[in-house]
């Protein structure tokens, strides 16, 4: 006989919130590292750096809006 099918646990909500914000302080990191190595490039100052983390920011933002509405 087959058994009934079990509904799939979801992981623990801290877990995966965890999970998020340490994608979104890596993805900043790589973001302000390439700003700093593009400024040096071409002495621009700031400039590719705050652009950098604006982008990845709203990037970040976007993402988790997304997430955090399929995951309720």
């Amino acid at each position: 006989m087959k058994s009934p099918k079990q509904p799939k646990k979801r992981p623990k909500t801290w877990a995966v919130l965890t999970g998020v914000s340490f994608q979104m302080g890596g993805s900043l990191y790589l973001a302000s590292f390439a700003g700093k190595a593009l400024d040096a490039r071409w002495e621009t100052g700031k400039t590719f750096t705050l652009i950098l983390l604006m982008l990845m920011l709203t990037a970040n933002i976007y993402a988790l809006i997304k997430f955090l509405n399929r995951y309720n």
